[in-house]
């Protein structure tokens, strides 16, 4: 008898391609997703990386802000902050033509957050040298006590003198710590030549100072660099990068005898700053709109021009709205084809204050912060509550 023949094992050459086909699509769907995943997560970390720069920048504004003019006189509120709208050291070019961008704002604080009031004796302006009544120094630690060979903690320190406050004049020196003589009550330090908010004055009467001040102070800018090319600046020097997008806290340094340039934040598209108060000094909030309310929209734009020399009006301000915008470094690749309408103003830059919106969305992904800020040290004594 003829056996039956066992049919053979194995794959059809059909088979193997079909088999094949299966496989290199898994593959490359696989490969499609894991770099669509990829996409996702670089344009997310770089979402997350600005929040981050964005919500420190905020913080440390916000906090100098409220600060401004701690320990210092309150009858020199008109001299605690100046702001700048449109800052001239980067605005060019007309605003109503293509190809303008925006218009960034700059801040500048006076503060003490360093508590010193020693009162003045006698002073003789441009001598160098301050007279304190007897005792004042042992008040603070930083007495001969506590450092019996060196005074740690006053040579070298930034101070603000100030006439009498009470004979309401309006003059101020900026000085650097040279030495304290603790058995005198002397203070000898070097004037620094550094304008000073809405052109406090240094000079006046002697006169003028017998029981004024002598204050710790800060003298700090908020600003930023849109074009990596500010006036008046190096890359390289005194902390400045040159590099646009850079949010930066210029203060003064005694160390280098000039100020120096600490980055903030990168990433950063516009800064913005307004003002609100009692410009009035009536002891109502104004309302700006005349809508009979007082809210966010009576918040104005700084007007510099006109405050330079009135610093009653600057002492009128009572909150600061705060904008500051990020922007990723690069475009989204997550997003494809034409961006959505309704995203316009995430990927697009928005109108804020008078700085004017983004002409197209460039699929940049933008994080907007905004915070209310009230100057706590500029609103002592005054019990408002609006209209």
């Amino acid at each position: 008898m003829n056996k039956p023949k066992r049919k053979k094992n194995g794959f059809t050459l059909v088979e193997l391609l079909v088999g094949s086909v299966i496989m290199l699509t898994i593959i490359l769907m696989t490969l499609a997703l894991y770099s669509r995943s990829n996409r996702l997560s670089v344009d997310q970390q770089q979402l997350s990386d600005v929040q981050h720069e964005i919500r420190f920048a905020m913080y440390y504004i916000s906090r100098d802000i409220k600060n401004a003019g701690a320990g210092l006189p309150e009858q020199f509120t008109g001299y605690f902050l100046q702001g700048v709208n449109n800052d001239p050291a980067q605005v060019s070019g007309n605003p109503d033509q293509p190809g303008y961008r925006f218009q960034t704002d700059r801040v500048t604080i006076f503060g003490n957050t360093d508590p010193l009031r020693l009162f003045i004796q006698s002073y003789n302006p441009g001598t160098g040298i301050v007279q304190l009544e007897a005792t004042q120094l042992s008040l603070y630690p930083y007495n001969a006590n506590s450092y019996p060979t060196d005074t740690l903690g006053y040579v070298n320190r930034l101070i603000l003198i100030l006439p009498n406050p009470e004979l309401n004049t309006q003059n101020g020196e900026l000085g650097q710590i040279t030495n304290v003589d603790f058995a005198t009550s002397q203070i000898s330090f070097t004037s620094l030549n550094v304008p000073l908010p809405n052109n406090l004055q240094p000079g006046g009467d002697t006169s003028n100072y017998n029981n004024g001040t002598v204050n710790f102070v800060e003298l700090k800018t908020y600003w930023l660099d849109i074009n990596g090319s500010y006036t008046g600046l190096t890359a390289g020097q005194n902390g400045y990068l040159g590099v646009p997008g850079v949010l930066y806290l210029s203060r003064y340094n005694t160390q280098i005898g000039g100020f120096e340039h600490m980055a903030l934040a990168q990433g950063v598209e516009d800064f913005q700053v307004q003002y609100h108060g009692d410009l009035d000094h009536d002891q109502n909030l104004d309302d700006n709109n005349g809508d009979g309310l007082v809210n966010y929209i009576d918040y104005q734009n700084w007007d510099e021009n006109n405050w330079t020399d009135n610093p009653a009006l600057v002492s009128g301000i009572r909150s600061l709205r705060i904008w500051v915008l990020g922007k990723t470094e690069k475009a989204f690749t997550s997003v494809g084809g034409t961006t959505p309408s309704q995203m316009r103003y995430v990927f697009g830059k928005p109108l804020l204050a008078d700085s004017p919106a983004g002409y197209e969305a460039d699929k940049h992904r933008r994080f907007l912060l905004q915070s209310t800020v009230s100057v706590r040290n500029m609103s002592l004594g005054i019990y408002n509550i609006g209209r």
